[in-house]
C-alpha cells in the first residue's frame, strides 16, 4: 500500500462508515473520488479522510446526505478565501476570528456565549482540527498570561472547566463507535490536570482508536496492571512535565507495548540515559511522534496487527 493511501477496509474501521455506504457516497451523490489500484480497488487519501469527517458532522448536525455536497463546498470556498487572505502567523483568517469569538465568551464569563461558540466551531470542522487551531493556542495563549494576571488566571480556569465537560461528554459518546486499535491513556502519578489527556484521547478517538481513559495520577503499578489486564495495542501518556516520574520508563519498556508520548511527555527521552528506542513497537522501533497520532488504520499499527489488536 502506498504511503498515505488507505483502501475501503481501513477507511471503514478509522470513521466507523460501513463501505457499502462509502461507495453509495462515491457513486450516488459524489461526495468522494477515492484513486484505483489497476485492479480496480479503492485507495482513499488523507484528504479523503478529512471530507468523510466532515460528512460525519454534518450528518450529526441533521444535515440531510443529499445536501452535504453543497454545504461542503460553500465551506471550501470560505476556506480558500480566508487562506488567501493569511496574516502574519500564516493562519487562515477564519481561524482567528472563531478565536475571537471564544475570547469575547471568555472575557465576559458567558457560558451560553462560549457553548455557541463551541458549537459553532465544532460544526464546521473537525475536533482534532479544533483543538490543534483553536482550543491549544487559547490555553497555551492564556497560560502565558495567568500568572500576572488574575484575570487571565480566571478565565482559564473557566475555560478548563468548559472543556472538561464538554471533552468528558464527547468522549462517552464517542465511545461506544470506534473499533480501531486500543490504547490506554492515562496521566502518570503527580499530574492532576486532565485537559490535555482529554484532549489528546478525543483527538485520537477521531483518528479511529478505542480509548480506554485511565485519568490522572496514574501510578506505574496501576499502569502496568491496566496495560496487561485490558490487552491494549499501545500506551497514551501526557503529561506537562518536563522529566517522567521515577521508574515509569522502566514500566514501560518492561511492558513492550508501543508506547505515545504526547505533550511535555514527548521531550522525556532525551532526559534519559537510557535510548527508548529500546521500547520495541508493533514492526520497528518507537517512533515518538509529540502531539500527533498515526491513522489507527495505518502503518504499524493497521487494523488486525499487534498485541491486543481487534
Amino acid at each position: 500500500m502506498s504511503k498515505g493511501l488507505y483502501p475501503i477496509r481501513t477507511i471503514s474501521a478509522m470513521t466507523g462508515v460501513n463501505p457499502v455506504t462509502l461507495r453509495a457516497w462515491e457513486r450516488r451523490h459524489g461526495l468522494i473520488r477515492p484513486q484505483r489500484t489497476p485492479k480496480g480497488h479503492r485507495l482513499y487519501t488523507e484528504a479523503d479522510l478529512h471530507r468523510i469527517q466532515q460528512i460525519l458532522v454534518l450528518l450529526e448536525r441533521g444535515i440531510p446526505i443529499s445536501q452535504a455536497r453543497q454545504v461542503l463546498d460553500t465551506q471550501q470556498t470560505a476556506t480558500d478565501t480566508s487562506s488567501a487572505r493569511m496574516g502574519g502567523t500564516g493562519e487562515p483568517q477564519h481561524w482567528n476570528r472563531h478565536r475571537s469569538n471564544w475570547r469575547r465568551a471568555l472575557e465576559s464569563f458567558d457560558e451560553r456565549a462560549l457553548e455557541d461558540a463551541s458549537s459553532d466551531s465544532l460544526s464546521l470542522f473537525p475536533v482534532d482540527a479544533v483543538i490543534e487551531h483553536l482550543i491549544r493556542p487559547l490555553l497555551d495563549e492564556l497560560g502565558a498570561k495567568a500568572g500576572t494576571d488574575s484575570e487571565t488566571g480566571a478565565q482559564r480556569h473557566f475555560l478548563k472547566a468548559f472543556l472538561r465537560n464538554r471533552l468528558g461528554a464527547r468522549f462517552l459518546h464517542n465511545s461506544a463507535r470506534g473499533n480501531g486499535p486500543r490504547l490506554l491513556a492515562a496521566c502518570p502519578s503527580g499530574e492532576s490536570d486532565d485537559i490535555h489527556l482529554l484532549l489528546v484521547a478525543n483527538a485520537a478517538q477521531t483518528g479511529g482508536y478505542r480509548v480506554l481513559l485511565l485519568g490522572v495520577d496514574v501510578s506505574r503499578d496501576a499502569l502496568r496492571a491496566a496495560a496487561r489486564r485490558s490487552h491494549a495495542a499501545g500506551i497514551l501518556i501526557a503529561s506537562n512535565s518536563r522529566r517522567p516520574p521515577r521508574g515509569l520508563l522502566a514500566t514501560l519498556r518492561e511492558l513492550q507495548t508501543p508506547i505515545f508520548l504526547l505533550e511535555e511527555a514527548a521531550k522525556w527521552p532525551e532526559t534519559d540515559d537510557d535510548p527508548f528506542v529500546s521500547i520495541t513497537a508493533i514492526d520497528e522501533p518507537l517512533r515518538l511522534i509529540g502531539r500527533r497520532l498515526p491513522p489507527a488504520g495505518g502503518g504499524e499499527y493497521r487494523q488486525g496487527r499487534g498485541n491486543g489488536v481487534a
